[in-house]
């Protein structure tokens, strides 16, 4: 009995070439796949059951917050074609039994009238909650609200500009730049950052429980 294969003519003569068959190749493909799909969920089920119910906290103090959000200051950004809006020197102050963060960052506004920069400094205090994002481990302080700001000689017919100015560059400046970054290199932190669990102030620490 004969089995398949192909015949290719090269100089008149005839060349026998087995037939291959890339399924099989295919198929070990798609085995392996399988394997390493069931040993990852293998994995996630063990971690589960193993830290299910346990919890890691991470205490940040005011001098961690603020070191991590000094990192990309100044920054300088312009709203509206005549504000400009230079962020600096971060302040944060945790008050004991809240959920919220309070901040600070010194200003710089460069408002353009009848087309003359006009150069006004001052202060900007804030407060917001804290947002976890788990795929990269970070914490980020998110929907700030202004308290007060201690800018003088804002034009009134200026001031909503400027209020909504600085409302953007805050949010964005916040949203960018994580108060706390977890560290993927420990274990107990690499899998404890799955889900946030609490956050409060105690002992003027911004305390953070995770778990899963």
């Amino acid at each position: 009995m004969m089995g398949n294969c192909h015949v290719r003519f090269l100089g008149g003569k005839g060349a026998v070439m087995p037939l291959t068959y890339p399924v099989f190749e295919k198929e070990i493909m798609s085995k392996k796949a399988l394997i390493a799909v069931v040993v990852a969920a293998m994995f996630i089920a063990v971690t589960y059951y193993y830290f299910s119910g346990k919890e890691y906290v991470v205490r940040m103090s005011e001098s961690d917050i603020r070191e991590k959000l000094d990192k990309k200051l100044p920054l300088t950004k312009s709203y509206f074609f005549i504000i400009q809006i230079t962020l600096q020197n971060p302040r944060i102050l945790l008050e004991n039994g809240t959920k919220r963060v309070n901040a600070g960052l010194d200003v710089l506004l460069n408002i353009k009238i009848d087309k003359n920069p006009k150069p006004l400094g001052g202060s900007v205090d804030v407060s917001g909650g804290v947002r976890y994002l788990a795929e990269k481990g970070e914490f980020y302080l998110t929907d700030p609200v202004i308290e007060s700001l201690g800018v003088q000689g804002i034009p009134d017919k200026y001031m909503q500009k400027v209020n909504k100015a600085l409302t953007k560059a805050l949010a964005k400046y916040y949203d960018e730049n994580p108060i706390y970054t977890l560290n993927l290199g420990d274990g107990k932190q690499a899998v404890a950052r799955m889900v946030l669990k609490d956050v409060v102030v105690e002992n003027k620490e911004l305390v953070v429980t995770l778990g899963i």
